[in-house]
């Protein structure tokens, strides 16, 4: 037998304030205007312009300066020869004004594989924030899935609380008219006055939860909190046949945390070569270009503008730091333990939450056949009760405790048949990916 769901129209009864909502479009809605994932493609442009930038170390750099001096006046440098009949005459004359001009280049050569570690860092690391965002969105799109449900499931509820309303309004009338036939008593239709407002009570409590579930989904999307939302995803109870253990494989390939993990371990790996490479020595080529008023290079110094040049190669290497190369070596390799650990304990928590995601799928598919054999009898049963009550062979409080056994039962079979579309999606996060 197969049970359909049924939609309650939303509190407001205006419809200009509903709107209709896929599943997809809940996702769409979701993660175009979140904030989390806003901040994770933020994230990528910095770690991608860390690559640029360590790139941008290993080209050659070329530099412009210049700038004015102005002196205070001091005496010349005047030399004065003890000889007869010669005059003094200055070798050093004072020029107040100096003027700076200076174009350099440099290109560094060699430096013990630093650059290159660096650049291989970044990359790891700027592939490991994509993966980061990965996990954000499917997060994400897993909360979204699951308070979809649930407010599909609060809304069933409601169907089902309206339901017993109705019907037990319908016995108040049946049994007041059977009073005035001298059919029925008075603490008959008390019963079920009581029944009918304890149903009463369930059907706002319902409603009061769907107004719940459709809030928090509303904030999810950042749509306005009272937005009316008309929830248009049937339940799909198909399952593909799939075995646990290709589960926890396919999650071990494709999960984006896991990966996350994996390329910090390898940028780990590359610092630890950065902090090795200060034990070799530095190597850089060099060159400028000089024009300058006075220029220093040409004595006497002479007030005009004088053009020169250098080019050479440096070379610089730590003989003693006080052990300051073996402490960043040590510390970078602190670091790469610390990731490996955290990517072993990422894999055995995937592991594990792929189990619990997979036990709990196979119980929701089991309880809900469960659930339809628990319909068929208590509308069985309600049919009994009724043909009894016909022929005088039960009371009404016979009919009111097959009725709230049959609104018991439809309410189990729409927490199964949700309990398994949370299900599922649990174990498509677990995995990584659609089942």
């Amino acid at each position: 037998m197969t049970f359909f769901f049924l939609y309650y129209p939303c509190m407001n009864a205006d419809a200009q304030d509903t709107r209709s909502l896929s599943l997809q479009d809940a996702l769409d809605i979701g993660l175009g205007k979140s904030r989390m994932l806003s901040i994770g493609k933020e994230k990528i442009k910095a770690a991608d312009a860390k690559v640029d930038e360590v790139q941008a170390s290993s080209l050659p750099a070329l530099k412009f300066q210049t700038g004015y001096t102005r002196l205070s006046q001091v005496p010349p440098f005047i030399v004065s020869l003890p000889f007869p009949g010669t005059t003094p005459f200055t070798i050093a004359p004072v020029i107040l004004d100096n003027y700076v001009m200076k174009l350099s280049a440099a290109q560094p050569l060699f430096t013990g594989f630093k650059l290159e570690n660096l650049e291989e860092s970044a990359v790891f690391a700027a592939k490991a924030m994509y993966s980061e965002y990965d996990k954000d969105k499917l997060e994400l799109s897993s909360m979204i899935k699951m308070q979809y449900w649930s407010l599909v499931k609060a809304k069933q509820f409601v169907v089902v609380a309206a339901e017993s309303v109705e019907m037990l309004q319908a016995h108040v009338s049946d049994i007041q008219k059977l009073q005035k036939a001298g059919m029925a008593q008075l603490s008959d239709i008390l019963k079920v006055q009581v029944q009918l407002s304890e149903a009463e009570y369930r059907l706002i409590e319902a409603k009061n939860q769907m107004q719940l579930a459709m809030m928090g989904l509303n904030n999810t999307l950042r749509l306005p909190l009272d937005t009316q939302l008309d929830v248009t995803e049937i339940p799909n109870e198909q399952v593909p046949e799939v075995s646990l253990e290709s589960m926890v494989d396919k999650a071990i390939m494709i999960r984006p945390d896991l990966k996350a993990s994996e390329l910090r371990v390898k940028a780990g790996e590359t610092q630890v070569k950065v902090a090795q490479a200060s034990w070799y020595p530095q190597i850089s080529a060099f060159a400028e270009y000089n024009y300058n008023n006075p220029n220093m290079r040409i004595v006497p110094a002479r007030s005009q503008f004088d053009q020169t040049w250098a080019a050479g190669i440096q070379i610089s290497m730590d003989l003693w730091n006080w052990g300051l190369n073996s402490a960043q070596s040590r510390q970078a390799e602190a670091q790469l333990a610390q990731a490996m650990d955290a990517s072993a304990l990422t894999k055995e928590a995937i592991q594990i939450e792929v189990m619990q995601s997979y036990t709990l799928m196979k119980q929701a598919i089991d309880k809900i056949p469960v659930t339809e054999t628990s319909i068929r009898q208590a509308e069985e049963q309600v049919r009994v009760v009724n043909a009894r009550f016909a022929s005088g062979g039960a009371i009404m409080t016979d009919i009111l405790d097959a009725e709230t056994a049959l609104i018991l039962a439809k309410m189990n079979r729409v927490q199964a048949i949700i309990d398994l579309e949370m299900a599922k999606v649990k174990l498509e996060k677990s995995i990584g990916s659609t089942i």
